[in-house]
């Protein structure tokens, strides 16, 4: 049985946790055994493949504990510090001890361990005022989710630290898992990097585009609308090309609507095939991808764009829809729907795929068809042909920089990257949908995880049978949010932005003060600044 102090802790502060291994709880566990050490202390031992291997030493395992600790160097330019894998907690307590202001957090892949541990040795040996998350895997699937949670807390500055058994006793898990904490916490660094980079592009952006999503309807208020209806996502990938034909009898036949991923568009337009809707998220000022749209004045393509899109929307000639990104700072603040509902977004990504993703499930397509979407070269290629601002063709600077993964054939294909991380952002986005259906036709592609891939004229005979696109679907021209209540928070914006030189010139005289009473200063009372 767990010890009550630990159950105790576990329903106040990780009460998710519990829920989890709730079921295991009293349980016995014929592979795990906890015997004395030769010390007097409990150790774990595991049996796998008819063999037994300790996950702490037979002998002394505190002693084994400080030995393990005593190897690491550098750790103060860490901030946190990540355990993979807890056995029963030595060498979490003895990283701790050394190592006391670092926050922490736990991950058992193996639930019966982290229910052994827990009926076996007091959380209370451990600084739980540093324990910032504690994560166990019931299933693999949960991994990318649980990773999700914790790199949306971490800012990167992480140590991983893994028990070194575990690599020995679970070798396999262990590998997979460290390979996912590696993409994950790059892709962690790749959105820093480009929250960085966009931050003021958004900001702009926002307020350049707030007029645009007064006179345009919101293209989330259509939650659900198109449930269980097929839906293409077209990106610029060098196999698009393979796929015309197809693409134009699925037009022709309305056979599922068609959504093209940014720069998707222009080898569809350059064949003469018109999506249901463009999808522009991109917070770069450039109208490349629509050039033929403006210059050929087409009506007949809808637009959906993100608000914190960089593209000139008063150029766009056909019908438009908005979505709010989660990122923008200002529409949120001004509107307010007129019955009251949420105001819902969609979280920025890398790749608009991802954003077309959350969009398409959002409002109910299923099954959802990646096509040309080939995150990786093909041949000569990285790009679909024909599109004006692109060189299709790898150079030797991408030669140089390319790495190897598995593709939907089940073989190699090089890849940067780059658009690894997208590929994982994909993955990730997917696994927020366990019930929803993938489908992945790009020949010669990179595998994403929770897609499976079936070529096109396969999808096609099979699955696109009857007619589903419905004329005149895009929502009509329309405001949707409360006049009055952007009155009133206009106002509010323009109270504070009046007192705001007043608010800097307190806070200039609060910092100079507080400058003077630094050592040899003026000892004086801080003012009061409100």
């Amino acid at each position: 049985m767990i010890l009550i102090d630990n159950l105790n802790f576990l329903t106040e502060r990780f009460p998710q946790l519990w829920q989890a291994i709730k079921p295991l709880e009293g349980k016995v566990f014929p592979a795990l055994e906890v015997t004395t050490a030769r010390n007097g202390m409990p150790t774990l031992k595991v049996e796998k493949d008819g063999k037994s291997l300790y996950l702490h030493s037979s002998y002394n395992p505190e002693a084994e504990a400080e030995r393990f600790v005593d190897q690491f160097t550098g750790v103060e330019k860490y901030r946190h510090v990540f355990f993979f894998g807890v056995g029963l907690g030595y060498h979490v307590e003895a990283f701790m001890r050394k190592y006391p202001n670092l926050g922490f957090t736990i991950y058992e892949p193996v639930p019966e361990i982290l229910v052994t541990y827990l009926a076996s040795r007091p959380l209370a040996n451990l600084p739980l005022k540093q324990l910032k998350n504690f994560y166990v895997e019931m299933e693999p699937s949960n991994r990318p989710i649980l990773l999700q949670n914790f790199t949306d807390f971490s800012d990167g500055n992480v140590l991983f630290v893994a028990l070194p058994s575990y690599e020995q006793a679970f070798p396999e898990l262990t590998k997979e898992f460290l390979a996912s904490f590696q993409r994950t916490l790059a892709a962690k660094r790749f959105n820093l990097n480009a929250n960085a980079t966009y931050q003021r592009k958004w900001t702009i952006n926002s307020i350049r585009n707030f007029k645009h999503l007064l006179t345009t309807p919101n293209i989330l208020r259509e939650k659900d609308r198109f449930q269980g209806i097929p839906a293409l996502i077209v990106a610029a990938g060098p196999s698009l090309l393979d796929e015309i034909e197809n693409l134009r009898l699925i037009k022709e036949k309305g056979l599922a609507y068609i959504f093209s991923a940014g720069s998707g568009l222009v080898p569809l337009l350059n064949n003469g095939i018109y999506p249901d809707a463009a999808t522009s998220y991109d917070p770069n000022r450039f109208d490349g991808v629509y050039q033929q749209v403006y210059e050929k004045q087409i009506t007949e393509i809808p637009l959906i764009f993100g608000s914190t899109v960089g593209i000139s929307i008063d150029k766009y000639p056909g019908p438009k829809a908005h979505m709010i990104n989660s990122l923008d700072t200002v529409a949120p603040y001004y509107l307010r729907l007129k019955d009251g509902a949420e105001l819902q977004t969609f979280h920025d990504s890398s790749t608009v795929s991802v954003v077309l993703v959350q969009l398409l499930k959002h409002l109910g397509f299923d099954p959802v068809i990646f096509v040309g979407q080939n995150l990786a070269f093909r041949g000569e290629y990285r790009y679909a042909g024909g599109i004006p601002y692109y060189k299709p063709e790898v150079t030797e600077k991408w030669r140089k920089k390319a790495i190897l993964t598995e593709a939907v054939d089940g073989g190699q294909v090089y890849t940067l990257e780059d658009y690894n991380q997208m590929r994982s952002e994909l993955e990730r986005v997917i696994t927020h949908h366990p019930e929803a259906e993938f489908i992945n036709t790009t020949k010669g592609g990179a595998k994403i995880a929770g897609t499976t891939f079936i070529p096109l004229e396969q999808v096609i005979a099979e699955r696109l049978t009857r007619r589903v696109v419905e004329p005149g679907w895009f929502p009509a021209a329309t405001c949707e949010y409360d006049g009055e209540y952007l009155q009133q928070q206009h106002k509010k914006m323009e109270a504070e932005y009046r007192s705001l030189p007043e608010t800097i010139s307190r806070l200039t005289k609060a910092f100079s003060a507080l400058e003077r009473l630094g050592p040899g200063g003026e000892q004086c009372s801080t003012p009061q600044t409100d």
